[in-house]
């Protein structure tokens, strides 16, 4: 017997026409119904494969192959570079390690802090990292920021030491490295803010297509308070207030800008709310900015701040408070100034009004004058015709 089939188009078996070959293909046909039903039977009595067993699985069915479709290729694996430096476990509680958020301490002057960081390499090639302390700063924003690696730091930054500054860490494995924090016995209280980070440089291309070292990092912050006299003063200064004039007077706009101080020792936060309305509240609108999460000792930030609906009521209040938050003594502090709003409109109105009432006025008096002046003349025409008629 001969099985006709495969991919593509099928070709039928040469026609035969012969009464002898008839007869031979049925006796073919007749013997292959017969074991056709024969398999059958013995399909449907084994257990295994009435039941479906793994053994007797089917293949697929093959679909036809389009042969225009171009052949299929294994796609290149991607390179996947992810980790993540956390706090390790401490000598206090060595198993807290991924409970802590950052690193946080309380310390006297010259004390030793022990304690480590692990760095997870959550890709699937091998990458080697530089694990180091710098000082932090806020940005312009006012967002917590980092030196950069080519600058060097100078204050907790320079405090830490590590067991190794380079790690090479395997695709789904984790090292762990241990540092000492050192605080100078000439520490000034308050809080020193830095973090511990894991770089790995890479060489890119920039927009204008130079050959550029990327340092891509990622870390943990690092807080250390020394103990001793603290203080908490988050201040506003530099409150500055122009009004925006409208055709509605009583719909213009001030833009607000001002500072946010910390002048004290420890990191701060705060919400700041600008005011901006006439003598005594007249007209007041208030708008509450989003918090300051945290100000850094010695840092500021400088706020920008619109505020709309405001009157023109000649001269404007602008007032800016800061609740403090996260201070051992909550409070407030508060800056303002004043703003020259005329209000434009009403006095161009009123002034127009005014020089229109005096036109009236004058066309007015003209009027007067003119009919005045033709009276006068008809009196003396008649006075002089009766001298002449005498």
């Amino acid at each position: 017997m001969v099985v006709w089939g495969g991919f593509g188009r099928l070709t039928p078996p040469p026609e035969t026409s012969t009464e002898g070959d008839a007869a031979h293909n049925m006796r073919i046909r007749r013997n292959t119904v017969l074991l056709a039903a024969a398999v059958a039977v013995a399909f449907a009595a084994s257990p295994a494969l009435a039941h479906g067993s793994a053994a007797a699985v089917a293949p697929p069915v093959p679909s036809p192959i389009d042969s225009s479709a171009p052949p299929t290729q294994p796609s290149d694996p991607q390179i996947v570079e992810s980790w993540q430096l956390s706090p390790g476990g401490s000598d206090l509680n060595p198993g807290a390690g991924n409970n802590r958020p950052n690193l946080s301490y309380f310390s006297n002057a010259g004390e030793l802090i022990k304690d480590s960081v692990t760095v997870f390499n959550y890709g699937n090639v091998l990458e080697t990292f530089r694990v180091y302390a710098t000082d932090a700063y806020n940005d312009e924003q006012g967002q917590f920021a980092t030196l950069e690696g080519s600058k060097p730091p100078v204050d907790v930054g320079t405090w830490v030491t590590f067991d190794q500054e380079y790690v090479t860490v395997l695709p789904g494995k984790a090292a762990t490295i241990q540092m000492v924090i050192k605080v100078p016995v000439d520490a000034v209280p308050g809080d020193h803010v830095g973090a511990v980070l894991a770089s790995s440089p890479t060489i890119g291309t920039g927009e204008s297509g130079d050959i550029l070292t990327l340092d891509r990092r990622t870390g943990t912050r690092l807080y250390v308070r020394v103990n001793g006299t603290i203080n908490s003063d988050l201040a506003v200064a530099n409150v500055d207030s122009t009004y925006h004039q409208a055709t509605n007077p009583l719909a213009g706009s001030a833009t607000v800008k001002f500072t946010i101080e910390n002048r004290g020792n420890i990191r701060m936060s705060g919400t700041p709310t600008v005011s901006v309305g006439g003598l005594f509240g007249i007209g007041e609108r208030k708008v509450t900015l989003p918090d300051i999460a945290e100000l850094l000792p010695g840092q500021k930030v400088t706020l920008t701040q619109e505020v709309a609906k405001v009157p023109a009521l000649l001269f404007n209040f602008t007032n800016v408070r800061l609740e403090r938050k996260g201070a051992d003594k909550p409070g407030s502090s508060e800056g303002s100034a004043i703003s020259f709003a005329p209000p434009i409109a009403f006095l161009l109105a009123s002034l127009a009004l005014t020089l229109a009432v005096l036109a009236v006025r004058a066309r007015g008096r003209r009027i007067d004058d003119s009919d005045g002046s033709a009276h006068g003349g008809t009196g003396e025409a008649s006075r002089e015709l009766e001298r002449q008629s005498r």
